[in-house]
């Protein structure tokens, strides 16, 4: 381990020993402070910026990935002429890269960028995860496809063969695609950012280009072993753009499932071999928003010398460092001397692996708070519980759920805003030593 990284370590594990001793001495904290990273204009609709289109979405069953069903998108700029082959774009996550409210917003940038000649006439090809059996449903939306981590996170070419043998054949049945590697990138976030590099690493003689935002080279199918790969293995001739936050996923506990450690070795091992790398590690968690506000400048980057673009005087690196977060407000709408009944019951959903679908029934008697909280995992039968040690301040609500996880029971906190039929605040809990804090959105239902 370097020496400079190691420093960072040790920092990081004081922090999280302060942070484990402060929750036992008072059982309950409040949420980490949280930052936001806001879109430029780059990401933004733009007057007189000639429009692309966006065809799909089209379904997609895979011979190679047997089994799976997936959707996918392909934007074709106005630029696009079959007379001459168009670079290319993947994204994985792809509802999630498309979506026109969403932070990265994909399809706008190539189009922004693209009439600017700041990047190459280029294609975009945006796919979601598989989701096993045959059919997509459609309430997945912009989550996760069940079959997401055997495919994003596990270390082979199986993904890439998919990708290359596959879908791009189907989609150059329509479109002139480049077969030149330097023309071709591939990104996406979080797990979708290792499948990226992963993509490249089995196949440089397809991608050569690499956009990673918190990436998850850690160990959910033996990702973290990647920066030794690096280091060891002959230098492949891969362009890759990183950015990760220093408050992505910790866990000091086990590093090797530690989001912002992994990404610092990534690019310690980059840094050594010589690698054409660049990277930006910002003050957010594990979000998409940093990663979309840097997305015009990281393309930039990575086309920065191909045939045809048009190079400024601006340093992209240099550009995407200085985007600077913006403080969010915690608990937007909180009045201490409210009024509120949340008696009634409240549902929301966590998407994930499995999602997770949370139900919490309230009654106010005079100044009690009670209720019981139902979770229902997947498949999984639903369990229910007392929440604990519920208090209405204002329209404040907090409580407490404890939760089996494997052989272990830990307890998160639950604070929202009680605003007419809707809750909307933050979850807090410690997993692995680290604290993890989600937003979470609940809906009245009776």
């Amino acid at each position: 381990m370097k020496p400079a990284l190691s420093l960072v370590l040790l920092t990081f594990l004081l922090q999280q020993a302060n942070v484990a001793a402060q929750e036992t001495a008072t059982t309950r904290r409040s949420p980490i402070p949280q930052v936001r990273y806001e879109l430029g204009p780059d990401s933004l609709v733009q007057d007189g910026v000639p429009k692309g289109t966006l065809e799909g979405p089209h379904l997609f069953h895979s011979k190679i990935i047997e089994g799976t069903v997936r959707k996918y998108w392909v934007y074709v700029p106005s630029q696009y002429s079959a007379a001459k082959p168009a670079c290319l774009l993947v994204f994985q996550d792809g509802a999630r890269a498309i979506n026109p409210d969403g932070v990265i917003r994909v399809p706008q940038v190539l189009e922004n960028l693209i009439a600017k000649k700041q990047i190459p006439v280029t294609i975009g090809i945006f796919i979601t995860p598989g989701q096993r059996g045959d059919e997509f449903p459609d309430e997945i939306g912009t989550g996760n496809p069940d079959n997401r981590d055997l495919e994003y996170d596990v270390l082979n070419d199986k993904y890439a063969r998919m990708l290359i043998e596959e879908i791009l054949p189907e989609v150059g049945n329509k479109y002139k695609l480049t077969d030149d590697p330097a023309g071709r990138a591939i990104g996406g976030s979080s797990s979708g950012g290792i499948c990226a590099f992963t993509v490249a690493w089995e196949r440089p003689d397809a991608f050569r280009n690499v956009v990673s935002f918190i990436g998850s080279f850690t160990n959910i199918h033996g990702g973290h072993v990647y920066p030794d790969l690096v280091r060891n293995s002959p230098k492949k001739p891969i362009r890759i753009f990183l950015q990760d936050g220093v408050n992505d996923l910790r866990s000091p506990q086990n590093l090797e499932r530690d989001w912002h450690i992994q990404n610092q070795k990534m690019v310690a091992a980059f840094k050594e071999r010589d690698y054409d790398m660049a990277y930006v590690f910002g003050e957010g968690a594990h979000s998409d928003d940093h990663g979309g506000a840097m997305l015009p400048y990281m393309l930039r980057w990575i086309w920065r010398d191909y045939p045809g673009v048009e190079t400024s005087d601006e340093d992209p690196v240099a550009a995407a460092k200085a985007i600077k977060p913006v403080q969010q407000e915690l608990f937007p709408g909180f009045d201490a001397n409210a009024e509120v009944d949340p008696s009634g019951a409240w549902t929301w959903e966590r998407r994930g692996r499995n999602s997770t679908t949370f139900t919490v029934r309230l009654k106010k008697d005079g100044d009690t708070l009670s209720g019981t909280c139902e979770t229902k995992r997947g498949d999984e039968a639903a369990q229910t519980v007392e929440i604990g040690d519920p208090v209405l301040e204002g329209n404040k609500l907090t409580f407490d759920v404890a939760r089996e996880f494997g052989e272990r029971t830990f307890t998160a906190t639950y604070q929202g805003i009680v605003n007419g039929n809707e809750i909307k605040g933050w979850t807090m809990m410690t997993f692995n030593g680290s604290p993890r804090d989600f937003g979470w959105t609940a809906k009245r239902t009776d």
